[in-house]
């Protein structure tokens, strides 16, 4: 929106505080890399780009923008040309493009400032603003963005094209209808939360492959658990028959589990804000439970070596999403003519068989019902809580069927303090 052009002086010098700020903070991060078009340059053309805008608002000349662009990009070229030059004379065998090579980052940073300062005299300072701190982080983390890069094979951009292929391709193309009992099967939001999903699993998927054993076996643990708690627990209830640490590996478990819970509240802040001060505190029994269970466990701890890292599936790949879908789809099916036909105890059976292999379907579910409406408040955190405790009931006998009989032990403790703490608060919140 436009900035009002009868307005006080005070909002116009507040504009240009701004804008001044900006270009000072670009221009600090520039003259610390040793570049000595840096503080005042930066800032002179944030202000500039600024002045541009409030000329061409207060003379009813857009145009001028188009020229005030054009003469940001001519100064910034001519700034630091002579740079490219001057290493060319110096050293004859360099080649154009690495004479070139140095300023280039400059010499974009500089329009992109005079390009924020436009859009402070526009009256989009709010946008400016983080816009700014994005490029000075971009331009301040240069050694670790080229470090991440340099990890990077060529597969493992794959993943993260498979998501943007599901989130602006796919997507898109779904209609936004409803079918079914109560609107169940809309195709547009099945596969919304797919990418939700895919998105929160990506981001562990990555942190295990680039993290995994360098920080240690609790980061595999939280990561492991982004992706998927189940496959997470088997792999470490499966080396607990060749190794002695299964207080170690009891903890590792746990909390895996409980990235789950947080994982959980990530969606319900995203999808339905109204449920996550409640569903934080299942997540937050939960956590209290298992500190207990590790306090308890503390004194039989051991040093481990390096443990194996879950090998989780992508995220992203298309068979896993449209599994994720289809089991989504039959889930929220099932739950709303459940809940129409029978009731909310019908409903809490549907979570009770759902959540032994699956908590996010039948959460994302209820959270859809009680966004329709059509589920009230505890109806919703109760279907949660069930899917919860039927959870860690299967992933106790996993453990036993897979591990050695102490971490089965152990992990079967855990996991009943941590659900007994789920059906408490569950009770505490229908008071």
């Amino acid at each position: 929106m436009a900035p009002d052009l009868n307005a006080p002086l005070a909002g116009t010098l507040q504009l240009f505080a701004t804008s001044l700020a900006i270009g000072l903070l670009i221009g600090i991060d520039r003259e610390r890399k040793g570049d000595s078009r840096g503080v005042r340059t930066f800032a002179l053309m944030s202000v500039l780009g600024t002045l541009l805008a409030l000329i061409a608002a207060r003379s009813a000349r857009p145009e001028i923008l188009a020229v005030g662009l054009g003469l940001i990009g001519l100064i910034s070229i001519s700034a630091y040309w002579p740079d490219g030059l001057i290493k060319r004379l110096g050293d004859p065998a360099a080649s154009q493009a690495e004479a070139l090579e140095a300023p280039t980052t400059s010499v974009v940073a500089m329009v992109v400032t005079g390009c924020l300062g436009i859009l402070c005299g526009t009256g989009q300072e709010r946008i400016a603003v983080p816009l700014a701190i994005v490029v000075v982080s971009l331009l301040y983390f240069k050694g670790q963005l080229e470090g991440l890069a340099g990890q990077l094979a060529a597969g493992d951009l794959i993943p993260i094209l498979q998501f943007g292929a599901l989130m602006f391709i796919v997507l898109p193309l779904l209609p936004d209808t409803a079918y079914g009992p109560q609107g169940s099967l809309n195709p547009h939001d099945i596969w919304m939360m797919v990418v939700l999903v895919a998105g929160v699993g990506l981001v562990g998927f990555f942190s295990l492959k680039f993290a995994g054993q360098r920080f240690g076996a609790p980061l595999a643990a939280v990561a492991g658990g982004l992706v998927s708690s189940t496959a997470t627990t088997l792999v470490f209830a499966r080396h607990s028959r060749a190794s002695g640490a299964d207080a170690l590996l009891t903890l590792l478990v746990l909390l895996s589990n409980l990235t789950m819970l947080a994982r959980l509240c990530v969606m319900a802040a995203i999808l339905q804000p109204d449920l996550l001060g409640r569903v934080a505190v299942l997540a937050g029994s939960a956590a209290l439970a298992a500190i207990a269970v590790g306090l308890w466990l503390r004194p039989r701890l051991i040093a481990q070596g390096n443990l194996p890292l879950p090998q989780v599936e992508n995220p992203t790949r298309l068979r896993v999403a449209l599994g994720f879908g289809l089991a989504y789809g039959l889930v929220s099916l099932v739950a709303a003519a459940a809940s129409e036909q029978v009731g909310r105890g019908a409903l809490f059976g549907v979570a009770a068989l759902s959540g032994l292999t699956d908590v996010d379907a039948i959460s994302l579910s209820s959270f859809r019902l009680f966004g329709a409406g059509t589920l009230d408040r505890f109806g919703a955190i109760t279907s949660v809580g069930i899917a919860i405790m039927a959870n860690m009931a299967f992933k106790a006998a996993l453990v036993l069927s897979t591990g050695s009989r102490e971490l089965a032990h152990l992990c079967g403790i855990g996991f009943a303090a941590m659900a007994v703490a789920v059906a408490l608060a569950i009770t505490f919140m229908q008071y």
